[in-house]
């Protein structure tokens, strides 16, 4: 039944068509009518094909526990199954290519309806370059979700996209290593700079995660531009890597292989779950939170408009937020997977404040920092090459880097040299909107950027660097004294690549890993951070 109008919808019958068209027209075209109507066939006129076609960066858990709950959600609704068909290339930046890429070849339409996730960047570029389309939700949708917020925007006043859930981000920690290895609970982003944390911070690479992209963003935004790289780029010394997809940083830090990791709050929250909260633990930092949309909206030229339209009634009515909200196993939330992200509906918080795993309202923080979406899109390319080029590709040159400044006792001028950018804010900006859609342009200063970035990287190894004033400062992080030792006279080493010298050790359940310092040590005799990075991990 269509619960508007009371009725069931209208099925097209090919066969009804050919009869009363044939019926009515002149003997003499009866033939041609037929044969219209066969020739239209394969173009879709007249069908009623229910699927929608989206093309999302979510994980599998989400798609798997959409297309459940949407099929069972059109049957209820309209009597008969709707189904959801995905597109899936990787992370945000693959996705996002893809559709710009397709639209350039094929401006009225790609045959997908809607793109779905990656946060409220894609949808807000897609819109600005006039790729989508835009749907009012019925009114009694819309009066449950706030258009905006503390200065966020929920969904767009001209309704061409809407946020389907609200995304935070922060730093996801495994405890029990944290315990175990005596590493500080980290509760602000800069934390994340101590030397002692080097080789246990896991980050994404920006240029293949929208999470990472927001994220890189909201630092360059709270702390200003200069200030912002500088801390990603120390933070980015003490990574051990960086991963292609966000979900993996995540992963590994319940598996014990990092400590900490950059991390949006739903895949934090899915990793307690697995992991438990004794073990585990997701900090939304004190020196800033970014509150953000993820947001879905119908592309241009979507081939099946209507389905895309009832996709986004449930996502953004009540089952598809309690799909977000509701725990796993709950009656009307996800049955295989947990989810566990934030509703865009107020109201959900105080009606499941006691069933929901979610403890805070995104609605009750009172912040100071407003993420600025419309600079993040538009600087979001020039951004994401920056990082790759100064911080993904010569990753383990800048490691080498700052190792050897810290050990020479984090020195004011080599930490300035170490986080400098070869552009200022303005000269970013600029590009941003002049020359970077030039091919040509992008290949170039990106090769540029990443030859600078190597010698950089090599001159601050060998301690050539240009030093303000000669004098030195204090480490950032204690336990690193001027000269490269710690208070115990221990000369610090990469915990994950340059273990030097190496000692294995191993326990009754086999050789100690990271992953297994809980069966290897009792609390008595833990070791700490500078005793584990002497011991040969496999």
């Amino acid at each position: 039944m269509n619960r508007r109008s009371g009725q069931r919808p209208l099925r097209f019958s090919w066969r009804a068509a050919v009869r009363c068209l044939v019926s009515v027209a002149p003997v003499p075209c009866r033939a041609f009518a037929g044969l219209l109507v066969f020739a239209l066939a394969p173009l879709g006129f007249g069908q009623v094909d229910n699927r929608v076609v989206v093309i999302s960066p979510h994980i599998s858990s989400i798609r798997h526990e959409f297309s459940r709950s949407f099929a069972q959600w059109h049957q209820r609704q309209f009597g008969e199954a709707g189904a959801v068909e995905w597109r899936e290339l990787g992370g945000t930046a693959d996705a996002l290519r893809f559709v710009q890429s397709e639209f350039t070849t094929k401006p009225d339409g790609i045959g997908i309806d809607c793109f779905f996730g990656g946060g409220a960047e894609p949808a807000l570029l897609l819109t600005d370059r006039k790729l989508t389309e835009p749907y009012r939700l019925p009114s009694e949708i819309l009066a449950e979700i706030p258009q905006s917020f503390n200065g966020v925007e929920v969904y767009d006043a001209r309704f061409h996209w809407y946020g389907a859930a609200l995304s935070s981000f922060g730093i996801l920690q495994n405890t029990l290593v944290e315990r175990r290895l005596g590493l500080p609970l980290v509760t602000r982003w800069d934390q994340l700079a101590r030397p002692e944390l080097y080789g246990w911070v896991g980050v994404g690479d920006p240029r293949n995660s929208g999470t990472m992209n927001n994220m890189f963003e909201a630092f360059l935004q709270a702390y200003g531009w200069e200030r912002g790289w500088q801390l990603i780029t120390e933070i980015s010394g003490n990574a051990s890597r960086f991963d292609r997809l966000s979900s993996t940083t995540a992963k590994d830090v319940t598996l014990g292989d990092i400590a900490y990791g950059f991390a949006i709050d739903f895949y934090g929250f899915s990793q307690i779950a697995s992991g438990g909260r004794t073990n585990m633990t997701f900090v939304l930092p004190e020196d800033f939170t970014a509150i953000s949309p993820d947001c879905i909206a119908i592309l241009k030229g979507a081939p099946h408009r209507v389905m895309a339209c009832r996709f986004l009634e449930f996502a953004l009515g009540e089952p598809g937020q309690k799909l977000w909200f509701l725990p796993r196993g709950h009656p009307e939330g996800p049955q295989e997977f947990s989810i566990e992200r934030m509703s865009v509906r107020p109201d959900f918080y105080r009606r499941y404040r006691d069933v929901s795993n979610i403890a805070f309202s995104p609605f009750d923080l009172k912040q100071s920092f407003l993420y600025d979406t419309k600079l993040a899109r538009e600087r979001r390319e020039v951004v994401a090459a920056l990082a790759g080029a100064i911080l993904v590709d010569p990753h383990p040159e800048l490691r080498s880097a700052w190792r050897a400044v810290v050990r020479r006792g984090s020195l004011s001028g080599e930490r300035t040299e170490l986080g400098k950018m070869p552009i200022n804010e303005a000269e970013a900006n600029t590009l941003a909107r002049s020359s970077w859609k030039d091919p040509a342009v992008r290949n170039r200063k990106k090769i540029e950027w990443q030859v600078w970035a190597q010698k950089k990287y090599q001159r601050l190894t060998a301690g050539r660097a240009a030093v303000e004033g000669g004098a030195s400062s204090a480490s950032s992080g204690k336990g690193l004294l001027s000269g490269g030792r710690d208070e115990r006279g221990t000369s610090p080493v990469d915990p994950v690549s340059q273990r030097a010298p190496l000692r294995p050790l191993s326990c009754e359940c086999g050789p100690v890993s990271a992953v297994r310092v809980a069966c290897c040590f009792s609390e008595r005799e833990a070791p700490d951070a500078a005793q584990l990075v002497n011991i040969a991990l496999p």
